[in-house]
């Protein structure tokens, strides 16, 4: 069951990210309602005694968040009921992926293949997004004309939101790059160095940063969960160093360098935070109901640009406008909660680098990364958290020989 649980994940997170560019209903849908019924199966095979249910604190603060818009609809916290009730299968995804990636990944070889896959995925992903944005005349893919394809990496239309999504991988790669044990050094290493290569033709300057900050960090985590020096690293290091410098160099740094010396990088967002703020002090608890930003914002809007403003680019003021201060205290709990899993996996740091890419923009809102997002939360939850089952099975059996 473990084992075509992960496939079934992976099919899904696949479907999902292939599907960013589509902006029809149906391609949100379809990985949603394919998410939701993988989580019904675990639950009837808990009820029929077949599988034992594991949860943790990261389920039921995801689960308080899949119930808090339902909430709100239920006692009328909300200025736009349509909205909100859209916004519940958001949050219902979230919950039924974490609660599977639970009950999935209870098994380290089952994880550890899918790690792997994911990362083929990311580079995969990687190689095409640049090759697509230098050289499709703006088209997804080569085929597809969507809005805005012009900024356009793979099935991504926004760049941040890509940055995101290798921010998730990246920690994975450099984990695998930097192990002596794995026989896809190697490659991991390439797929890193891809990675890492595309966040620069991205343009995304938040994600540079933080992937940049990812790619100094993890060795030096790494060593310290091996308890070896860095000098057991230093021929692995400097491959990928080596490869890192030249695929940022192919990739163009040029227009993120300009990018970066802007004078006020955070102009437009700072305005949109502000107004933001505004609607928090008007609604500090019951918020304006889940999807209902962009609805509230033209009443507290600071200036026009003739733009739509669909998002308030910080996602934790969004949390706190549409779901009020109690919610955004859910979600902070939820990242405190990461923290030390993630530093004690190391290759789970990316949820906090996701969490700080919050603070300036809308990373996870889209489905495609949020359920890589939230298949990392669950993984990184139970990760290490104990044996195998397999290896239970066989301790069991020996005890049973013994007696």
């Amino acid at each position: 069951m473990r084992k075509v649980s992960a496939i079934a994940l992976l099919a899904i997170t696949i479907t999902a990210v292939a599907l960013m560019w589509q902006p029809a209903y149906w391609a949100i849908a379809i990985p949603s309602v394919a998410a939701i019924c993988l989580a019904a199966i675990w639950l009837v095979q808990a009820l029929s005694a077949r599988h034992e249910l594991r949860t943790n604190l990261a389920l039921w603060l995801v689960l308080t968040a899949a119930l808090w818009p339902l909430m709100q609809l239920g006692l009328g916290w909300t200025v736009y009921g349509w909205r909100t009730a859209e916004s519940s299968l958001y949050w219902a995804l979230a919950a039924a992926i974490v609660f599977s990636a639970i009950q999935t990944f209870r098994d380290p070889p089952v994880l550890r293949v899918f790690l792997r896959a994911l990362v083929i995925f990311g580079f995969i992903v990687a190689l095409i997004s640049p090759l697509q944005r230098f050289t499709s005349g703006g088209k997804i893919f080569w085929m597809f004309d969507v809005p805005y394809s012009n900024i356009a990496l793979g099935p991504f239309v926004y760049p941040n939101q890509y940055a995101a999504f290798i921010e998730l991988l990246l920690p994975i790669a450099l984990v695998e790059a930097l192990s002596g044990r794995s026989r896809w050094r190697i490659f991991h290493g390439l797929a890193a160095a891809v990675m890492y290569g595309s966040v620069i033709a991205a343009d995304s300057r938040s994600g540079v940063a933080l992937t940049t900050l990812e790619i100094l960090a993890v060795p030096l985590l790494t060593a310290r969960r091996h308890g070896t020096g860095l000098r057991q690293f230093k021929l692995p290091a400097a491959v990928l160093g080596g490869m890192l410098v030249v695929l940022t160099l192919a990739m163009g740094p040029d227009a993120i360098i300009t990018k970066l010396q802007q004078n006020d990088p955070y102009q437009g967002r700072r305005e949109l935070t502000e107004s933001s703020f505004l609607m928090i002090r008007d609604h500090p608890l019951k918020g304006v109901g889940f999807g209902n930003w962009s609805t509230v914002y033209p009443a507290y809007a600071l200036f026009d640009d003739g733009l739509f403003a669909n998002q308030a680019h910080n996602d934790w003021a969004q949390w706190a406008v549409e779901g009020g201060l109690p919610f955004f205290f859910v979600m902070a709990a939820l990242a405190v909660w990461v923290v030390p899993h993630a530093f004690r996996t190391v290759w789970g740091s990316g949820l906090i680098a996701v969490f700080l890419h919050c603070f300036v923009d809308y990373p996870i809102q889209r489905v495609g990364v949020a359920i890589v997002f939230f298949t990392v939360l669950g993984a990184v939850s139970v990760a290490g958290a104990g044996q195998s089952e397999s290896r239970k099975e066989a301790q069991a059996s020996t005890r049973r020989v013994r007696v």
